[in-house]
Protein backbone atom coordinates (compact mmCIF):
# COMPACT_ATOMS: atom_id res chain seq x y z
CA UNK A 1 0.00 0.00 0.00
CA UNK A 2 1.32 3.42 -0.95
CA UNK A 3 0.16 6.96 -0.73
CA UNK A 4 -1.88 8.47 -3.50
CA UNK A 5 -0.33 11.08 -5.70
CA UNK A 6 -2.25 14.29 -6.11
CA UNK A 7 -0.27 15.61 -9.03
CA UNK A 8 -2.81 14.77 -11.67
CA UNK A 9 -5.77 15.44 -9.44
CA UNK A 10 -5.33 19.17 -9.29
CA UNK A 11 -5.85 19.73 -13.00
CA UNK A 12 -8.75 17.56 -14.15
CA UNK A 13 -9.65 17.30 -17.78
CA UNK A 14 -12.65 19.33 -18.79
CA UNK A 15 -14.90 19.68 -21.79
CA UNK A 16 -17.97 18.01 -23.20
CA UNK A 17 -15.96 15.27 -24.90
CA UNK A 18 -14.27 14.35 -21.64
CA UNK A 19 -17.58 14.25 -19.75
CA UNK A 20 -19.21 12.12 -22.44
CA UNK A 21 -16.21 9.80 -22.48
CA UNK A 22 -16.39 9.43 -18.72
CA UNK A 23 -20.13 8.64 -18.83
CA UNK A 24 -19.57 6.02 -21.52
CA UNK A 25 -16.82 4.39 -19.46
CA UNK A 26 -19.08 4.41 -16.42
CA UNK A 27 -21.91 2.77 -18.37
CA UNK A 28 -19.58 -0.04 -19.44
CA UNK A 29 -18.33 -0.30 -15.86
CA UNK A 30 -21.88 -0.49 -14.44
CA UNK A 31 -23.66 -2.72 -16.98
CA UNK A 32 -22.38 -6.12 -15.75
CA UNK A 33 -24.13 -5.61 -12.39
CA UNK A 34 -27.52 -5.61 -14.06
CA UNK A 35 -26.83 -9.00 -15.64
CA UNK A 36 -25.19 -10.58 -12.61
CA UNK A 37 -26.56 -12.73 -9.81
CA UNK A 38 -29.93 -11.53 -8.46
CA UNK A 39 -30.32 -9.45 -11.62
CA UNK A 40 -34.12 -9.66 -11.62
CA UNK A 41 -34.35 -8.53 -8.02
CA UNK A 42 -32.08 -5.56 -8.73
CA UNK A 43 -33.88 -4.74 -11.96
CA UNK A 44 -37.14 -4.90 -10.04
CA UNK A 45 -35.77 -2.49 -7.44
CA UNK A 46 -34.73 -0.12 -10.21
CA UNK A 47 -38.17 -0.32 -11.83
CA UNK A 48 -39.84 0.28 -8.45
CA UNK A 49 -37.67 3.35 -7.88
CA UNK A 50 -38.68 4.67 -11.31
CA UNK A 51 -42.37 4.07 -10.55
CA UNK A 52 -42.07 5.72 -7.15
CA UNK A 53 -40.32 8.69 -8.74
CA UNK A 54 -43.30 9.10 -11.04
CA UNK A 55 -45.51 8.94 -7.93
CA UNK A 56 -43.42 11.67 -6.29
CA UNK A 57 -44.02 13.95 -9.26
CA UNK A 58 -47.72 13.05 -9.18
CA UNK A 59 -47.85 14.13 -5.52
CA UNK A 60 -46.23 17.45 -6.46
CA UNK A 61 -48.81 17.95 -9.22
CA UNK A 62 -51.55 17.22 -6.71
CA UNK A 63 -50.10 19.74 -4.26
CA UNK A 64 -49.83 22.33 -7.02
CA UNK A 65 -53.48 21.87 -7.99
CA UNK A 66 -54.48 21.85 -4.31
CA UNK A 67 -52.71 25.17 -3.67
CA UNK A 68 -54.70 26.84 -6.50
CA UNK A 69 -57.97 25.66 -4.99
CA UNK A 70 -56.82 26.68 -1.50
CA UNK A 71 -56.01 30.27 -2.43
CA UNK A 72 -59.20 30.55 -4.46
CA UNK A 73 -61.18 29.35 -1.45
CA UNK A 74 -59.38 31.90 0.75
CA UNK A 75 -59.95 34.66 -1.80
CA UNK A 76 -63.63 33.76 -2.09
CA UNK A 77 -64.02 33.15 1.66
CA UNK A 78 -65.50 29.69 1.09
CA UNK A 79 -65.21 27.98 4.49
CA UNK A 80 -66.75 24.66 3.43
CA UNK A 81 -64.35 24.34 0.49
CA UNK A 82 -61.47 25.36 2.78
CA UNK A 83 -62.29 22.60 5.30
CA UNK A 84 -62.55 20.04 2.51
CA UNK A 85 -59.13 21.06 1.23
CA UNK A 86 -57.64 20.39 4.67
CA UNK A 87 -58.76 16.77 4.40
CA UNK A 88 -57.33 16.61 0.89
CA UNK A 89 -54.02 17.95 2.15
CA UNK A 90 -53.85 15.24 4.84
CA UNK A 91 -54.28 12.57 2.15
CA UNK A 92 -51.59 14.19 -0.01
CA UNK A 93 -49.28 14.41 3.00
CA UNK A 94 -49.75 10.73 3.86
CA UNK A 95 -49.19 9.77 0.21
CA UNK A 96 -46.00 11.86 0.13
CA UNK A 97 -44.65 10.25 3.32
CA UNK A 98 -45.42 6.76 2.05
CA UNK A 99 -43.92 7.30 -1.39
CA UNK A 100 -40.73 8.97 -0.15
CA UNK A 101 -40.20 6.38 2.61
CA UNK A 102 -40.52 3.42 0.25
CA UNK A 103 -38.28 5.17 -2.27
CA UNK A 104 -35.55 5.71 0.33
CA UNK A 105 -35.72 2.10 1.54
CA UNK A 106 -35.61 0.69 -2.00
CA UNK A 107 -32.74 2.96 -3.04
CA UNK A 108 -30.63 1.95 -0.05
CA UNK A 109 -31.21 -1.75 -0.72
CA UNK A 110 -30.17 -1.29 -4.34
CA UNK A 111 -27.16 0.83 -3.40
CA UNK A 112 -25.86 -1.74 -0.94
CA UNK A 113 -26.46 -4.66 -3.29
CA UNK A 114 -24.46 -2.85 -5.99
CA UNK A 115 -21.70 -1.99 -3.54
CA UNK A 116 -21.42 -5.59 -2.34
CA UNK A 117 -21.25 -6.85 -5.92
CA UNK A 118 -18.47 -4.48 -6.99
CA UNK A 119 -16.57 -5.03 -3.74
CA UNK A 120 -16.72 -8.82 -4.05
CA UNK A 121 -15.56 -8.71 -7.66
CA UNK A 122 -12.71 -6.35 -6.83
CA UNK A 123 -11.64 -8.40 -3.82
CA UNK A 124 -11.75 -11.62 -5.83
CA UNK A 125 -9.17 -10.16 -8.23
CA UNK A 126 -7.12 -8.12 -5.76
CA UNK A 127 -6.85 -10.73 -3.00
CA UNK A 128 -5.84 -13.64 -5.26
CA UNK A 129 -2.56 -15.06 -6.53
CA UNK A 130 -0.60 -12.46 -4.62
CA UNK A 131 -1.91 -9.58 -6.76
CA UNK A 132 -2.36 -7.39 -3.67
CA UNK A 133 1.38 -7.77 -3.07
CA UNK A 134 2.45 -7.33 -6.67
CA UNK A 135 0.18 -4.35 -7.24
CA UNK A 136 1.86 -2.52 -4.38
CA UNK A 137 5.20 -2.97 -6.14
CA UNK A 138 4.28 -1.77 -9.61
CA UNK A 139 0.96 0.05 -9.55
CA UNK A 140 1.98 3.69 -9.24
CA UNK A 141 -0.75 6.22 -8.52
CA UNK A 142 -3.52 4.33 -10.36
CA UNK A 143 -3.38 1.36 -8.01
CA UNK A 144 -2.28 3.01 -4.79
CA UNK A 145 -4.38 2.93 -1.64
CA UNK A 146 -6.54 0.00 -2.76
CA UNK A 147 -8.00 -0.32 0.74
CA UNK A 148 -9.42 3.20 0.60
CA UNK A 149 -10.69 2.71 -2.93
CA UNK A 150 -12.44 -0.53 -2.00
CA UNK A 151 -13.87 0.64 1.33
CA UNK A 152 -14.81 4.24 0.57
CA UNK A 153 -14.74 4.96 -3.16
CA UNK A 154 -16.90 1.96 -4.09
CA UNK A 155 -19.42 3.12 -1.48
CA UNK A 156 -19.52 6.63 -2.92
CA UNK A 157 -19.62 5.26 -6.47
CA UNK A 158 -22.70 3.13 -5.92
CA UNK A 159 -24.63 5.32 -3.48
CA UNK A 160 -24.11 8.51 -5.47
CA UNK A 161 -24.89 6.81 -8.78
CA UNK A 162 -28.31 5.71 -7.53
CA UNK A 163 -29.01 8.98 -5.75
CA UNK A 164 -27.94 11.17 -8.67
CA UNK A 165 -29.68 8.95 -11.22
CA UNK A 166 -32.96 9.04 -9.34
CA UNK A 167 -32.66 12.79 -8.79
CA UNK A 168 -32.00 13.36 -12.50
CA UNK A 169 -35.00 11.23 -13.50
CA UNK A 170 -37.15 13.09 -10.97
CA UNK A 171 -36.02 16.46 -12.37
CA UNK A 172 -36.74 15.38 -15.94
CA UNK A 173 -40.25 14.28 -15.00
CA UNK A 174 -40.76 17.39 -12.91
CA UNK A 175 -39.68 19.62 -15.77
CA UNK A 176 -41.83 17.89 -18.37
CA UNK A 177 -44.89 17.93 -16.13
CA UNK A 178 -44.70 21.46 -14.82
CA UNK A 179 -43.65 23.02 -18.11
CA UNK A 180 -47.02 21.86 -19.42
CA UNK A 181 -48.77 23.23 -16.31
CA UNK A 182 -46.89 26.54 -16.52
CA UNK A 183 -47.56 26.85 -20.25
CA UNK A 184 -51.29 26.40 -19.69
CA UNK A 185 -51.50 28.78 -16.75
CA UNK A 186 -49.41 31.50 -18.41
CA UNK A 187 -51.93 32.08 -21.17
CA UNK A 188 -50.99 34.55 -23.88
CA UNK A 189 -49.50 37.98 -23.46
CA UNK A 190 -49.27 40.53 -26.25
CA UNK A 191 -46.10 42.52 -26.74
CA UNK A 192 -46.03 45.52 -29.05
CA UNK A 193 -42.77 45.98 -30.98
CA UNK A 194 -42.55 48.77 -33.55
CA UNK A 195 -46.28 49.05 -33.81
CA UNK A 196 -46.69 45.30 -34.27
CA UNK A 197 -48.45 43.32 -31.57
CA UNK A 198 -46.84 39.93 -31.08
CA UNK A 199 -48.72 37.27 -29.09
CA UNK A 200 -46.45 35.19 -26.80
CA UNK A 201 -48.12 32.06 -25.47
CA UNK A 202 -46.75 30.43 -22.30
CA UNK A 203 -44.52 33.43 -21.59
CA UNK A 204 -43.66 32.21 -18.06
CA UNK A 205 -42.04 29.12 -19.55
CA UNK A 206 -39.62 31.31 -21.50
CA UNK A 207 -38.94 33.42 -18.43
CA UNK A 208 -38.19 30.25 -16.45
CA UNK A 209 -35.83 28.94 -19.15
CA UNK A 210 -33.91 32.21 -19.37
CA UNK A 211 -33.78 32.52 -15.59
CA UNK A 212 -32.47 28.96 -15.19
CA UNK A 213 -29.98 29.28 -18.05
CA UNK A 214 -28.41 32.37 -16.51
CA UNK A 215 -28.42 30.80 -13.05
CA UNK A 216 -26.94 27.48 -14.21
CA UNK A 217 -24.19 29.18 -16.23
CA UNK A 218 -23.17 31.33 -13.28
CA UNK A 219 -23.32 28.35 -10.92
CA UNK A 220 -21.13 26.20 -13.16
CA UNK A 221 -18.63 29.02 -13.36
CA UNK A 222 -18.73 29.47 -9.59
CA UNK A 223 -18.43 25.75 -8.88
CA UNK A 224 -15.78 24.79 -11.42
CA UNK A 225 -12.90 24.87 -8.87
CA UNK A 226 -14.80 22.33 -6.79
CA UNK A 227 -14.21 19.52 -9.31
CA UNK A 228 -10.45 19.40 -8.88
CA UNK A 229 -10.72 20.29 -5.19
CA UNK A 230 -12.92 17.26 -4.43
CA UNK A 231 -10.47 14.88 -6.06
CA UNK A 232 -7.54 16.52 -4.27
CA UNK A 233 -9.39 16.35 -0.93
CA UNK A 234 -9.98 12.61 -1.30
CA UNK A 235 -6.31 12.04 -2.19
CA UNK A 236 -4.83 13.94 0.76
CA UNK A 237 -7.36 12.43 3.17
CA UNK A 238 -6.37 8.95 1.96
CA UNK A 239 -2.69 9.82 2.42
CA UNK A 240 -3.34 10.97 5.98
CA UNK A 241 -5.28 7.78 6.79
CA UNK A 242 -2.43 5.74 5.32
CA UNK A 243 0.14 7.56 7.45
CA UNK A 244 -1.88 6.98 10.62
CA UNK A 245 -2.42 3.31 9.78
CA UNK A 246 1.29 2.84 9.09
CA UNK A 247 2.23 4.52 12.37
CA UNK A 248 -0.14 2.18 14.19
CA UNK A 249 1.19 -0.85 12.33
CA UNK A 250 4.81 -0.09 13.24
CA UNK A 251 4.13 1.54 16.61
CA UNK A 252 6.47 -0.77 18.52
CA UNK A 253 9.39 -0.22 16.15
CA UNK A 254 8.80 3.56 16.16
CA UNK A 255 8.71 3.63 19.97
CA UNK A 256 11.81 1.47 20.41
CA UNK A 257 13.91 3.47 17.98
CA UNK A 258 12.71 6.78 19.39
CA UNK A 259 11.12 7.86 16.13
CA UNK A 260 8.09 9.51 17.70
CA UNK A 261 9.22 13.02 16.82
CA UNK A 262 10.01 12.22 13.20
CA UNK A 263 6.80 10.30 12.77
CA UNK A 264 4.80 13.11 14.36
CA UNK A 265 6.47 15.58 11.99
CA UNK A 266 5.57 13.38 9.04
CA UNK A 267 1.96 13.08 10.17
CA UNK A 268 1.74 16.81 10.70
CA UNK A 269 3.01 17.36 7.16
CA UNK A 270 0.31 15.02 5.89
CA UNK A 271 -2.19 16.96 7.99
CA UNK A 272 -1.01 20.17 6.33
CA UNK A 273 -1.77 18.51 3.01
CA UNK A 274 -5.26 17.74 4.32
CA UNK A 275 -5.60 21.38 5.30
CA UNK A 276 -4.59 22.55 1.82
CA UNK A 277 -7.12 20.19 0.27
CA UNK A 278 -9.78 21.27 2.78
CA UNK A 279 -9.10 24.97 2.13
CA UNK A 280 -9.27 24.49 -1.62
CA UNK A 281 -12.55 22.63 -1.32
CA UNK A 282 -13.84 25.28 1.10
CA UNK A 283 -13.02 27.99 -1.43
CA UNK A 284 -15.02 26.12 -4.06
CA UNK A 285 -17.91 25.56 -1.66
CA UNK A 286 -17.98 29.21 -0.61
CA UNK A 287 -18.28 30.29 -4.24
CA UNK A 288 -21.15 27.85 -4.69
CA UNK A 289 -22.88 28.84 -1.44
CA UNK A 290 -22.67 32.57 -2.18
CA UNK A 291 -24.31 32.06 -5.53
CA UNK A 292 -26.89 29.44 -4.54
CA UNK A 293 -27.97 31.50 -1.53
CA UNK A 294 -28.64 34.55 -3.67
CA UNK A 295 -30.24 32.36 -6.33
CA UNK A 296 -32.45 30.63 -3.77
CA UNK A 297 -33.60 33.87 -2.13
CA UNK A 298 -34.50 35.34 -5.50
CA UNK A 299 -36.27 32.19 -6.70
CA UNK A 300 -39.24 32.56 -4.31
CA UNK A 301 -40.44 36.11 -5.05
CA UNK A 302 -39.29 36.25 -8.69
CA UNK A 303 -42.25 34.40 -10.30
CA UNK A 304 -44.70 36.37 -8.17
CA UNK A 305 -43.10 39.64 -9.25
CA UNK A 306 -43.36 38.62 -12.90
CA UNK A 307 -46.95 37.28 -12.77
CA UNK A 308 -48.45 39.64 -10.17
CA UNK A 309 -49.36 42.40 -12.68
CA UNK A 310 -51.82 40.03 -14.37
CA UNK A 311 -53.48 39.32 -11.00
CA UNK A 312 -53.59 43.02 -10.13
CA UNK A 313 -55.20 43.71 -13.51
CA UNK A 314 -57.85 41.08 -12.72
CA UNK A 315 -56.80 38.71 -15.52
CA UNK A 316 -56.12 35.76 -13.20
CA UNK A 317 -57.29 34.66 -9.76
CA UNK A 318 -55.15 34.49 -6.63
CA UNK A 319 -55.17 30.70 -6.86
CA UNK A 320 -53.89 30.79 -10.43
CA UNK A 321 -51.17 33.27 -9.42
CA UNK A 322 -49.94 31.01 -6.61
CA UNK A 323 -50.23 27.88 -8.76
CA UNK A 324 -48.24 29.61 -11.50
CA UNK A 325 -45.56 30.67 -9.00
CA UNK A 326 -45.26 27.13 -7.69
CA UNK A 327 -45.12 25.68 -11.20
CA UNK A 328 -42.39 28.22 -12.06
CA UNK A 329 -40.45 27.14 -8.96
CA UNK A 330 -40.78 23.47 -9.91
CA UNK A 331 -39.53 24.10 -13.45
CA UNK A 332 -36.54 26.12 -12.24
CA UNK A 333 -35.85 23.54 -9.52
CA UNK A 334 -35.75 20.81 -12.16
CA UNK A 335 -33.43 22.87 -14.34
CA UNK A 336 -31.22 23.57 -11.33
CA UNK A 337 -30.16 19.92 -11.11
CA UNK A 338 -26.57 20.62 -12.29
CA UNK A 339 -26.28 23.48 -9.80
CA UNK A 340 -27.73 21.63 -6.82
CA UNK A 341 -25.67 18.50 -7.44
CA UNK A 342 -22.39 19.97 -8.67
CA UNK A 343 -20.50 19.09 -5.50
CA UNK A 344 -22.00 15.59 -5.37
CA UNK A 345 -21.27 14.98 -9.04
CA UNK A 346 -17.66 16.07 -8.56
CA UNK A 347 -17.23 13.76 -5.57
CA UNK A 348 -18.96 10.90 -7.38
CA UNK A 349 -16.82 11.24 -10.51
CA UNK A 350 -13.63 11.36 -8.45
CA UNK A 351 -14.63 8.12 -6.69
CA UNK A 352 -15.67 6.40 -9.93
CA UNK A 353 -12.36 7.34 -11.54
CA UNK A 354 -10.45 5.91 -8.58
CA UNK A 355 -12.42 2.64 -8.58
CA UNK A 356 -12.06 2.19 -12.33
CA UNK A 357 -8.35 3.05 -12.09
CA UNK A 358 -7.89 0.30 -9.48
CA UNK A 359 -9.72 -2.23 -11.62
CA UNK A 360 -7.70 -1.16 -14.67
CA UNK A 361 -4.50 -1.54 -12.67
CA UNK A 362 -5.53 -5.03 -11.56
CA UNK A 363 -6.63 -5.96 -15.06
CA UNK A 364 -3.36 -4.74 -16.56
CA UNK A 365 -1.15 -6.14 -13.82
CA UNK A 366 0.39 -8.84 -15.98
CA UNK A 367 1.39 -6.23 -18.54
CA UNK A 368 2.77 -3.99 -15.79
CA UNK A 369 4.90 -6.84 -14.48
CA UNK A 370 6.92 -6.62 -17.70
CA UNK A 371 8.26 -8.99 -20.32
CA UNK A 372 11.13 -10.48 -18.27
CA UNK A 373 9.26 -13.22 -16.45
CA UNK A 374 10.22 -16.25 -14.42
CA UNK A 375 8.01 -19.13 -15.54
CA UNK A 376 6.48 -21.17 -12.70
CA UNK A 377 5.03 -24.62 -13.41
CA UNK A 378 3.76 -27.53 -11.31
CA UNK A 379 4.83 -30.97 -12.51
CA UNK A 380 6.96 -33.90 -11.44
CA UNK A 381 7.97 -34.56 -7.84
CA UNK A 382 10.95 -32.25 -7.31
CA UNK A 383 11.82 -28.57 -7.23
CA UNK A 384 13.77 -27.57 -10.31
CA UNK A 385 15.45 -24.26 -11.04
CA UNK A 386 16.32 -24.08 -14.73
CA UNK A 387 18.43 -21.04 -15.62
CA UNK A 388 16.69 -18.94 -13.00
CA UNK A 389 17.93 -15.38 -12.70
CA UNK A 390 16.14 -12.91 -10.44
CA UNK A 391 15.93 -9.29 -11.61
CA UNK A 392 14.69 -5.98 -10.27
CA UNK A 393 11.58 -4.24 -11.69
CA UNK A 394 13.71 -2.50 -14.31
CA UNK A 395 15.18 -5.82 -15.58
CA UNK A 396 18.50 -5.30 -13.76
CA UNK A 397 19.83 -8.76 -12.77
CA UNK A 398 20.58 -9.12 -9.04
CA UNK A 399 21.87 -12.71 -9.07
CA UNK A 400 23.75 -14.98 -11.37
CA UNK A 401 21.90 -17.67 -13.22
CA UNK A 402 21.27 -20.80 -11.19
CA UNK A 403 20.28 -24.32 -12.21
CA UNK A 404 19.56 -26.84 -9.49
CA UNK A 405 17.20 -29.59 -8.39
CA UNK A 406 15.93 -30.34 -4.90
CA UNK A 407 14.40 -33.76 -4.45
CA UNK A 408 11.74 -35.00 -2.04
CA UNK A 409 12.93 -35.31 1.56
CA UNK A 410 16.06 -33.18 1.17
CA UNK A 411 17.12 -30.49 3.62
CA UNK A 412 18.75 -27.69 1.67
CA UNK A 413 19.98 -24.30 2.82
CA UNK A 414 20.19 -21.37 0.40
CA UNK A 415 23.16 -19.15 1.16
CA UNK A 416 24.10 -15.77 -0.23
CA UNK A 417 22.91 -12.20 0.05
CA UNK A 418 19.79 -12.46 2.23
CA UNK A 419 17.55 -9.99 0.30
CA UNK A 420 18.45 -11.75 -2.96
CA UNK A 421 17.76 -15.18 -1.45
CA UNK A 422 14.43 -13.85 -0.18
CA UNK A 423 13.54 -12.67 -3.70
CA UNK A 424 14.40 -16.15 -4.97
CA UNK A 425 11.94 -17.69 -2.47
CA UNK A 426 9.32 -15.18 -3.65
CA UNK A 427 10.04 -16.18 -7.25
CA UNK A 428 9.55 -19.85 -6.35
CA UNK A 429 6.22 -18.89 -4.77
CA UNK A 430 5.22 -17.06 -7.96
CA UNK A 431 5.17 -13.63 -6.26
CA UNK A 432 8.34 -12.19 -7.79
CA UNK A 433 7.99 -12.55 -11.56
CA UNK A 434 10.89 -10.36 -12.64
CA UNK A 435 13.71 -12.38 -14.06
CA UNK A 436 14.39 -15.27 -16.43
CA UNK A 437 14.33 -19.03 -16.39
CA UNK A 438 11.85 -21.61 -15.19
CA UNK A 439 10.80 -22.85 -11.76
CA UNK A 440 9.15 -26.25 -11.58
CA UNK A 441 7.36 -27.14 -8.37
CA UNK A 442 6.20 -30.67 -7.53
CA UNK A 443 2.67 -31.28 -8.73
CA UNK A 444 0.11 -31.51 -5.96
CA UNK A 445 2.62 -30.70 -3.25
CA UNK A 446 1.42 -29.23 0.05
CA UNK A 447 3.75 -26.24 0.40
CA UNK A 448 4.16 -24.03 3.46
CA UNK A 449 6.34 -20.90 3.47
CA UNK A 450 7.30 -19.51 6.88
CA UNK A 451 8.75 -15.99 7.04
CA UNK A 452 10.58 -13.95 9.66
CA UNK A 453 7.41 -11.95 10.43
CA UNK A 454 4.35 -14.14 9.85
CA UNK A 455 0.99 -12.51 9.37
CA UNK A 456 -1.15 -12.87 12.51
CA UNK A 457 -4.73 -11.65 11.99
CA UNK A 458 -6.64 -9.80 14.68
CA UNK A 459 -9.25 -12.07 16.22
CA UNK A 460 -9.56 -15.12 18.46
CA UNK A 461 -6.24 -16.82 19.16
CA UNK A 462 -7.53 -20.11 17.80
CA UNK A 463 -8.21 -18.56 14.40
CA UNK A 464 -4.84 -16.79 14.41
CA UNK A 465 -2.98 -20.05 15.05
CA UNK A 466 -5.04 -22.03 12.56
CA UNK A 467 -4.67 -19.40 9.79
CA UNK A 468 -4.95 -19.81 6.81
CA UNK A 469 -7.01 -22.89 7.68
CA UNK A 470 -10.35 -22.47 9.46
CA UNK A 471 -11.56 -23.66 12.83
CA UNK A 472 -13.73 -26.13 10.95
CA UNK A 473 -10.50 -27.91 9.96
CA UNK A 474 -8.48 -27.42 13.16
CA UNK A 475 -9.88 -28.84 16.38
CA UNK A 476 -9.21 -27.06 19.70
CA UNK A 477 -7.23 -30.08 20.91
CA UNK A 478 -4.98 -29.96 17.83
CA UNK A 479 -4.40 -26.21 18.24
CA UNK A 480 -3.60 -26.49 21.96
CA UNK A 481 -1.24 -29.40 21.28
CA UNK A 482 0.54 -27.44 18.56
CA UNK A 483 0.97 -24.44 20.87
CA UNK A 484 2.51 -26.61 23.59
CA UNK A 485 4.90 -28.35 21.18
CA UNK A 486 6.31 -25.06 19.85
CA UNK A 487 6.83 -23.53 23.29
CA UNK A 488 3.65 -21.45 23.52
CA UNK A 489 1.96 -23.64 26.10
CA UNK A 490 1.03 -20.65 28.26
CA UNK A 491 -1.51 -19.72 25.58
CA UNK A 492 -3.06 -23.19 25.34
CA UNK A 493 -6.63 -23.13 26.54
CA UNK A 494 -7.07 -19.47 25.63
CA UNK A 495 -8.17 -19.96 22.04
CA UNK A 496 -11.19 -17.69 22.41
CA UNK A 497 -9.16 -14.67 23.53
CA UNK A 498 -9.30 -11.82 20.98
CA UNK A 499 -6.32 -9.47 20.73
CA UNK A 500 -4.13 -7.63 18.26
CA UNK A 501 -1.66 -10.49 18.29
CA UNK A 502 1.07 -8.64 16.42
CA UNK A 503 1.22 -6.29 19.41
CA UNK A 504 0.73 -8.93 22.13
CA UNK A 505 3.19 -11.57 20.87
CA UNK A 506 6.88 -10.86 20.47
CA UNK A 507 8.51 -11.52 17.10
CA UNK A 508 10.04 -14.69 18.52
CA UNK A 509 6.63 -15.89 19.72
CA UNK A 510 5.14 -15.10 16.33
CA UNK A 511 7.84 -17.25 14.72
CA UNK A 512 6.99 -20.09 17.10
CA UNK A 513 3.34 -19.63 16.16
CA UNK A 514 4.38 -20.09 12.52
CA UNK A 515 5.79 -23.52 13.42
CA UNK A 516 2.49 -24.34 15.13
CA UNK A 517 0.81 -23.62 11.81
CA UNK A 518 3.23 -26.02 10.13
CA UNK A 519 2.12 -28.73 12.57
CA UNK A 520 -1.53 -28.02 11.76
CA UNK A 521 -1.07 -27.76 7.98
CA UNK A 522 1.09 -30.93 7.71
CA UNK A 523 3.01 -29.80 4.57
CA UNK A 524 5.42 -32.01 2.65
CA UNK A 525 7.44 -29.05 1.33
CA UNK A 526 8.56 -26.48 3.93
CA UNK A 527 10.30 -23.21 3.05
CA UNK A 528 11.88 -21.24 5.89
CA UNK A 529 12.62 -17.64 4.89
CA UNK A 530 14.61 -16.39 7.90
CA UNK A 531 11.82 -18.00 9.91
CA UNK A 532 13.87 -18.48 13.12
CA UNK A 533 16.10 -15.41 13.13
CA UNK A 534 14.40 -13.99 16.24
CA UNK A 535 14.93 -17.18 18.28
CA UNK A 536 17.98 -18.02 20.33
CA UNK A 537 20.19 -20.98 19.43
CA UNK A 538 18.43 -23.36 21.82
CA UNK A 539 15.00 -22.46 20.45
CA UNK A 540 16.25 -22.84 16.87
CA UNK A 541 17.53 -26.34 17.65
CA UNK A 542 14.17 -27.10 19.27
CA UNK A 543 12.30 -26.11 16.09
CA UNK A 544 14.70 -28.14 13.92
CA UNK A 545 14.23 -31.24 16.08
CA UNK A 546 10.47 -30.72 15.86
CA UNK A 547 10.63 -30.72 12.05
CA UNK A 548 12.80 -33.85 11.98
CA UNK A 549 10.45 -35.69 14.32
CA UNK A 550 7.14 -34.56 12.82
CA UNK A 551 8.11 -34.41 9.14
CA UNK A 552 10.81 -37.02 8.54
CA UNK A 553 10.02 -37.25 4.82
CA UNK A 554 9.31 -33.57 4.15
CA UNK A 555 11.56 -31.36 2.04
CA UNK A 556 12.94 -28.36 3.94
CA UNK A 557 14.44 -25.40 2.10
CA UNK A 558 15.76 -22.54 4.22
CA UNK A 559 17.30 -19.14 3.65
CA UNK A 560 20.25 -18.87 6.07
CA UNK A 561 21.22 -21.51 8.58
CA UNK A 562 19.63 -19.45 11.36
CA UNK A 563 21.35 -21.58 14.02
CA UNK A 564 19.52 -24.80 13.15
CA UNK A 565 21.24 -27.92 14.49
CA UNK A 566 24.42 -29.10 12.88
CA UNK A 567 23.76 -31.74 10.29
CA UNK A 568 20.16 -30.66 9.73
CA UNK A 569 20.94 -29.53 6.18
CA UNK A 570 22.32 -32.04 3.76
CA UNK A 571 23.65 -29.56 1.23
CA UNK A 572 24.08 -25.89 0.44
CA UNK A 573 22.70 -24.08 -2.59
CA UNK A 574 24.84 -20.99 -3.16
CA UNK A 575 23.25 -17.92 -4.70
CA UNK A 576 25.78 -15.50 -6.14
CA UNK A 577 25.00 -11.83 -6.49
CA UNK A 578 25.35 -10.28 -9.94
CA UNK A 579 28.34 -7.99 -10.12
CA UNK A 580 28.11 -4.52 -11.63
CA UNK A 581 30.01 -5.65 -14.72
CA UNK A 582 27.97 -8.84 -14.97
Amino acid sequence: MKQDTAADSTHPKTGIRDHVGFLWRFVRFALPFWSAEHKWMNRGRLALIAALTVAQVAVQVGLNSWSARLYNAIEGRHLEAFLGLIATFVLLLLASILVFSITLYTKRRLEFAWRVWITKNTLSIWMAQGRHYQLGLVAGEHGDNPDGRIAEDIRVTTESAVELGQALFYCILLFATFVAVLWTLSGVIHVEIGGTVIPIPGFMVFVALIYSAIGTSLALWAGFPLVGASNLRQTVEANFRFGLARAREYSESIALIGGDTDERTHLQELLRGVRRGWERQTYGLVRIIVFTTAYGVLANPFPLLVAAPRYIMGLISLGTLMQMAQAFSQVTAALAFPVDNLSGIALWRASVERVMALQDALGGLQEKLGANRIEVKHEGNSLQLAGVRVMEHDATPVMKEITAEIGPGEHVVIEGNTPICHKLILAVAGLWPWGAGKVTLPAGANIFIATDRPYVPVGPLGEAVCYPLTLAVCTPDDINSALRRVGLGDWAGHLGVTENWEQVLSVGQQQRLSFARILLNRPDWIFLAEATNALDAAAQREMAELLVKEFPSATVVAVGRAGLTDGFFQRVLLVEAETASG
